[in-house]
């Protein structure tokens, strides 16, 4: 089981800064998982809301700005607004990371920018919007794409699931911890460990109750988390 550290130390103040990132790693997470958008000059910027309201108080959308007009706005530190560009030169060369594309137009670059860092096999793309991950793909056949569920499942059912798995053919599957509520953990469990069997690997967001963790941990291949420090403590007592 892989540990990531969501959008670095976790939701909340500094969450995708390149020092939340950073931070995450040194204390011994097995990778970051980070959020993306595209910028109007064609910059990726870490950060996973459209706008800046929430974070800085600023209203900007990240989509309408320059990453020029963003430094000039003091908005471009290691402790506020980062690029994924800079979360591959900086973050060491064995981190995995799972890249969230949040803007279907950031898409087609990402892939290009993490081979130009020789990190194909490390990353995980991952997007709400499906459509992105067959530009991922399109991008490179290699690339290695997580199929993201969420509130698009509700009241759908499992066929559904399946018949997204038959359609992207995903490195990985990353479900909300709450198919637990749902199905109970009994059956939840079956459910992930039927998936793994036929070759998918199995991500579960965003999970930060150690207790759980612990019940769920032989049928997760990567835990995105907020609670750090308990969840490393769970990997560690195995």
């Amino acid at each position: 089981m892989k540990i990531l550290g969501h959008r670095g130390m976790g939701k909340g103040e500094g969450e995708n800064s390149l020092l939340s990132l950073i931070r995450a790693t040194q204390l011994g997470a097995d990778g970051v998982e980070t959020d993306v958008w595209l910028t109007k000059d064609g910059s990726l910027i870490l950060t996973h809301d459209e706008d800046l309201k929430r974070l800085f108080g600023v209203d900007i959308k990240i989509k309408e700005v320059s990453y020029k007009e963003l430094k000039k706005a003091k908005l471009i530190s290691d402790e506020k607004l980062t690029t994924l560009e800079k979360a591959y030169l900086e973050l060491p060369d064995d981190v995995i990371i799972n890249v969230e594309i949040k803007d279907p137009d950031a898409a087609r670059f990402v892939v290009p920018l993490v081979k130009s860092f020789d990190a194909l096999e490390r990353t995980v793309f991952s997007s709400f919007i499906h459509e992105c991950l067959s530009e991922v793909r399109k991008a490179d056949p290699k690339a290695k794409i997580g199929l993201l569920i969420g509130e698009d499942a509700e009241g759908k059912g499992l066929e559904y699931i399946e018949e997204l798995i038959g359609h992207y053919a995903p490195f990985s599957l990353h479900l909300p911890v709450q198919i637990f509520e749902r199905f109970g953990l009994k059956i939840g469990l079956e459910l992930l460990k039927g998936f793994r069997n036929k070759g998918i690997k199995i991500a579960l967001w965003t999970l930060n109750d150690p207790e759980l963790a612990l019940k769920v941990r032989t049928q997760c291949d990567y835990l995105i988390t907020d609670n750090l420090t308990a969840m490393l403590a769970v990997k560690g007592g195995r």
